[in-house]
């Protein structure tokens, strides 16, 4: 007796692609024939064309130029204190009832104006430290800085006289060490800013009109120098 054998048929599981594909087929053919019927205007067909040509074609990009003077203008801005004109006129006004700083003398250059203190009237010769008048004349200056936003530094110098001792082997660090004194004594008055201190030693001495006696020149050199600057501190 011969045995029926039954084969259970399978169902493809990719068999809806098919459908789907002719569901896009049928699609694509009713937008073609849609189109086929529409009038299309010329003009406005030729304007999307001519805008696309010109924004998407490569050899038409163009980089645009770089105004790099505006750029550094902008990256070298800094925001300005107040006038120095204005705190020349205030210095001079707070600083004549003190016997030290009315001996002093204001200058405005191009950015910054200049407080020259005769380091004669401050320091022994060849010291950097302070005595008790000369402490509280700094500490007054200090506090009169205290309400300003300019940015301020002090520069210590020198004459040409070679130094002896063995605590500043050179000028140029009795100057420096000279500007740190000025600075630190400042901000106890009441500066809030950051000063800067720099040592010149004798190398500024040849700024010095040559026609004023050599021994006033060594005198004039012989200062310490607190400089306010024209940009706001950072």
């Amino acid at each position: 007796m011969e045995k029926n054998i039954l084969h259970e048929s399978k169902s493809d599981p990719n068999s809806w692609m098919v459908i789907f594909a002719d569901l896009l087929a049928l699609l694509l053919t009713f937008f073609v024939l849609m189109f086929s019927m529409s009038s299309v205007q010329v003009s406005e067909w030729q304007a999307m064309v001519t805008s696309l040509s010109e924004n998407l074609n490569p050899e038409r990009a163009k980089i645009q130029d770089i105004n790099w003077n505006k750029i550094d203008e902008a990256l070298s801005y800094e925001e300005e204190g107040l006038n120095l004109e204005y705190l020349k006129n205030i210095f001079e006004e707070k600083l004549s009832h003190d016997p030290i700083l009315t001996r002093s003398t204001i200058t405005v250059l191009d950015d910054r104006l200049a407080i020259s203190l005769p380091a004669d009237l401050i320091f022994d010769l060849g010291q950097a430290e302070l005595d008790p008048d000369a402490r509280s004349a700094m500490i007054e200056l200090g506090e009169a800085l205290r309400s300003i936003d300019n940015e301020v530094m002090v520069v210590g110098h020198s004459d040409l006289a070679p130094i002896s001792g063995k605590q500043y082997p050179t000028n140029w660090e009795l100057s420096l060490v000279r500007a740190l004194s000025i600075s630190k004594l400042i901000q106890a008055g009441g500066y809030r800013g950051t000063i800067e201190a720099f040592g010149e030693g004798s190398s500024r001495f040849g700024d010095l009109d040559e026609s004023i006696p050599l021994d006033e020149r060594y005198h004039l050199a012989r200062r310490v120098d607190v400089i306010i600057l024209q940009k706001k501190k950072g």
